[in-house]
């Protein structure tokens, strides 16, 4: 069937990030895609990754007029694509009658403090959280929690990513640090009024990767993340692994995350949930309802059968067929890692150098490199990599070896810059 004369259409709020392949994935299924940006000051950052070819009509969010122009169509989902599109996504769903998750419950899925609050509040385990709106707050529960625990995070309400994220041993770092987020504002250009407050959870992290409908969830991927200090910055993303975990803590970690979806009242859609696997079991820090971020999804492919991408598809084009395999072991059938690119300096880029020897590792399959002529950033967080280099092989042995290598010749300075 020709896609332009489909008439079923779905409708993507901020098709961004990884939710710019979700049009072409319901397009090859014969669903025409309606784009719609839910507010006009989204960052050029986020937004430069929106394909406005995969879209027969695009529109700026615009209250009840945009209500009014989708009751036109013959519309079956409306999904959010990155974190700016959640809310919008749950109204507009629940607007136009279609399956969603609750507009009620909205807020505890974007707010963190909040977010820790409701899994508090259902018996969960979780990381004790103070909301802060001033610097007097925050250094009178920084003395609070210093009296039982040595480092701190600050970090704003309602960022995403690892935006913002500041570290604290003393009440003066708090102070400073609190002074600097409140005169800022965060990556999703949103002004930090609200800033929380938690104790420094120690342990290995790991991003969990889900699929949900009407409550009943799946796992799509386990990714276990490395994380180090570099450029003043002490979380920086050096990998995301994708992994698998022994039969017994695999079944402790996909109840746990379940229960955090349950209690965060996620019954559809992706969901993104990065966890700790700490002394105490396993503590979320934070679930996005939404794919899994910057291209990951996607690149999944490279040693899963379905992606979350797929799942997702599957679960609004295909339900029954989804609930059927909801209890599906999770395996990856290859090995797969992705190399974060740190960037010790600023400027235009003038040459990438050791790309011919990193292009014929035995691992090496993709890359996303910063071109000659492009602008890069000191790498403090996420949103300030440069870029990745995905490997991927079936010998563990061969990607850890293949990995070390490109972080030898990344400290010899990957990047000539202007």
């Amino acid at each position: 069937m020709n896609i332009k004369d489909a008439k079923k259409i779905v409708v993507l709020v901020d098709a961004y990030s990884s939710g710019n392949q979700l049009a072409p994935a319901f397009n090859k299924e014969g669903y025409r895609c309606l784009h719609i940006q839910s507010r006009s000051d989204i960052p050029q950052v986020i937004t430069n990754s929106y394909k406005k070819d995969d879209f027969f009509m695009s529109l700026q969010y615009a209250g009840l007029d945009t209500v009014k122009e989708l009751k036109k169509y013959d519309i079956i989902a409306v999904i959010a694509g990155c974190e700016t599109g959640i809310e919008l996504a749950d109204n507009l769903a629940e607007l136009l009658d279609l399956a969603g998750n609750e507009t009620k419950s909205s807020s505890t899925r974007r707010n963190k403090y909040l977010m820790q609050e409701c899994l508090k509040n259902n018996n969960i385990n979780h990381i004790p959280t103070y909301k802060i709106t001033n610097i007097n707050e925050a250094t009178d529960y920084a003395s609070k929690l210093l009296k039982n625990y040595n480092k701190l995070i600050l970090k704003p309400v309602d960022s995403g990513g690892t935006d913002s994220v500041f570290v604290c041993s003393t009440i003066e770092d708090v102070k400073n640090y609190s002074k600097n987020l409140f005169e800022t504002r965060n990556q999703l250009n949103l002004k930090n009024e609200v800033i929380i407050l938690q104790p420094l959870i120690e342990g290995e992290e790991y991003v969990v990767d889900t699929v949900s409908y009407d409550g009943h969830h799946k796992i799509c991927a386990i990714w276990k993340m490395g994380k180090g200090k570099h450029n003043g910055s002490n979380s920086v993303c050096e990998f995301t692994e994708l992994t698998s975990l022994d039969e017994q803590e695999q079944l402790k970690l996909k109840n746990y995350v379940f229960n955090c979806l349950d209690s965060l009242n996620i019954k559809f859609g992706a969901g993104h949930s990065e966890v700790f696997l700490t002394h105490d079991g396993w503590t979320l820090i934070e679930t996005g309802a939404r794919l899994h971020g910057a291209g990951f999804p996607l690149l999944s492919s490279l040693a899963l059968k379905k992606t979350q991408i797929d799942e997702l598809i599957s679960s609004i084009c295909s339900t029954e067929s989804f609930l059927k395999t909801i209890s599906e072991e999770y395996r990856p059938q290859k090995f797969l890692k992705i190399k974060e690119l740190i960037s010790s300096r600023s400027g235009i880029v003038k040459s990438v150098k050791y790309l011919d020897v990193i292009f014929n590792l035995a691992s090496y399959k993709k890359s996303n490199i910063p071109s000659i002529g492009q602008n890069i950033r000191l790498t403090k967080d996420v949103c300030s990599s440069p870029g990745w280099i995905a490997l991927c092989h079936s010998d563990i042995h061969q990607i850890n070896a293949d990995y070390q290598y490109i972080v030898e010749l990344e400290k010899k300075g990957m990047f000539e810059v202007y």
